[in-house]
């Protein structure tokens, strides 16, 4: 953390401490007394010096306090209190906006403390502070989409197998020297995260080209771009996106001392197989610990990221119980969605959507249910790479998202069944009236036709 962010970070706790005080004492205090004028005044000051460099974004992620982008990880009573005061009230964020004065301030302060603080707030008319949920999106740039709906998908391909390619030789410089090369990795991921800024739907097409040989290597850069893509929509600055996609391409890299025979095992791993398998997180952990260079987050999320979320389950096992850090569990939920919907030597792929369910299915234990449902929201209801059926019997991939309309289908077969030579590309929120509107009935699954994502996805 740079001396300005941990300078910004101090300052605003500091004005949480007073802003919790202000809390308490209007909830002790009769209107009017002189305490609460002093103490009104003591927040006023700090929030508006701090206003003086933009906008203050305080964002409830899960257990997190995020201000302006900027997860605030370390123990602190103050954002402890204030982080309370959100979770009692169901608030995911709150925007302090530039023009703030002190009265509006005070009557912010008073509305909060009271029982009905909403209806109050909206009585006050206090308009320069802002509580919400985090906006969560994919909404593409105009230069994003053409009339044919077609995008950045096709250049960027070649840029996704680069990363891949500079993947697999990060990884085999690390077998060869037993030393990690935090430029390349570094500049690998910042190269992924502009990508993808420009085009997110983009990115989530790609996830879905799996190969079954450069698993390695694909599983780094999609739990990368996966793990960015939650980061992203949390509003992380990008200094911190970059230390998350970091932590998430290199979260699995002590699996280069597991033997082959192990990771790519067909039937059930033995007990003895399975000790070894699971020294991965320690071994990672210990390798990104020596590495200059490297954030020292990505060593925290190599050692926790197949630990539960509630603490009872998953390896390695922990001396002492402690909270796992934020990055480690938007990490563990991408590692886990990619392999999910990989084919592996020793079980067949899920679709998307099915892995979206047993995801689902495991918040609360294994997963932070926040950031599943953060993550399910981003990829549903028809997740980018899954198979549909639709009311006229064709065949579709859905190839973009439409945030908050119907997505973008690729027609791969007809109604007859016939494979078509050129993919057509459907908006299913924009047709034309004088054509059978076209609807998606249900999910399905292409294998036994012998398409693959690939296929589609690939410049044609």
């Amino acid at each position: 953390m740079g001396d300005k962010e941990s300078i910004f970070l101090q300052d605003v706790e500091e004005m949480l401490t007073e802003l919790n005080v202000a809390l308490k004492g209007f909830q002790i205090y009769p209107r009017g007394h002189s305490a609460l004028r002093n103490i009104t005044l003591r927040v006023s000051n700090l929030l508006i010096d701090l206003l003086k460099e933009g906008d203050l974004n305080i964002s409830l992620v899960g257990q997190d306090l995020v201000i302006n982008g900027i997860p605030f990880l370390r123990a602190s009573g103050a954002i402890e209190s204030f982080k309370q005061e959100m979770q009692k009230r169901k608030i995911e964020g709150i925007s302090f906006l530039g023009g703030l004065e002190e009265e509006e301030l005070k009557n912010f302060i008073e509305s909060f403390s009271s029982k009905d603080w909403r209806e109050e707030l909206e009585k006050r008319k206090v308009n320069h502070i802002k509580i919400g949920k985090i906006s969560v999106g994919l909404q593409p740039t105009a230069k994003e989409v053409t009339s044919e709906g077609q995008t950045s998908t096709e250049q960027t391909f070649q840029r996704y197998q680069g990363h891949i390619d500079k993947a697999r030789k990060i990884t085999e410089g690390v077998i060869r020297t037993r030393e990690l090369e935090s430029g390349k990795v570094n500049s690998t991921v910042e190269d992924i995260l502009g990508a993808l800024l420009k085009d997110k739907s983009a990115f989530l097409n790609l996830n879905r080209i799996k190969s079954y040989d450069n698993y390695t290597f694909t599983h780094c850069v999609d739990t990368c771009m996966l793990s960015l893509i939650q980061g992203e929509a949390l509003n992380f600055s990008k200094d911190k996106l970059l230390e998350l996609g970091v932590s998430a391409f290199l979260h699995d890299l002590g699996k280069i001392s597991i033997p082959e025979r192990i990771l790519n095992k067909p039937s059930k791993l033995t007990v003895a197989e399975e000790t070894i398998f699971q020294e991965h997180p320690i071994k990672g952990a210990k390798l990104l610990q020596e590495t200059k260079g490297i954030t020292p987050l990505a060593a925290v999320v190599a050692f926790e990221h197949h630990i539960y979320y509630n603490l009872e389950g998953g390896y390695p096992k922990l001396k002492q119980k402690r909270r796992l850090n934020l990055f480690t569990m938007i990490v563990a939920i991408a590692d886990v969605y990619d392999a999910l919907t990989t084919l592996r030597p020793y079980r067949r792929p899920l679709l998307p959507y099915q892995a979206l369910k047993t995801i689902s299915q495991l918040a609360g234990t294994q997963f932070e249910p926040f950031l599943v449902r953060n993550f399910v929201r981003l990829l549903c209801p028809y997740p980018i790479g899954s198979f549909v059926r639709l009311n006229t019997n064709e065949l579709g991939f859905i190839w973009r998202l439409n945030p908050g309309r119907l997505p973008w289908v690729k027609i791969i077969f007809d109604a007859e069944g016939r494979k078509l030579e050129d993919f057509l590309t459907v908006d299913l929120s924009s047709q034309r009236p004088d054509q059978r509107e076209r609807k998606i009935v249900s999910y399905d699954n292409p294998l036994f036709k012998g398409i693959t994502p690939e296929e589609i996805m690939s410049p044609r």
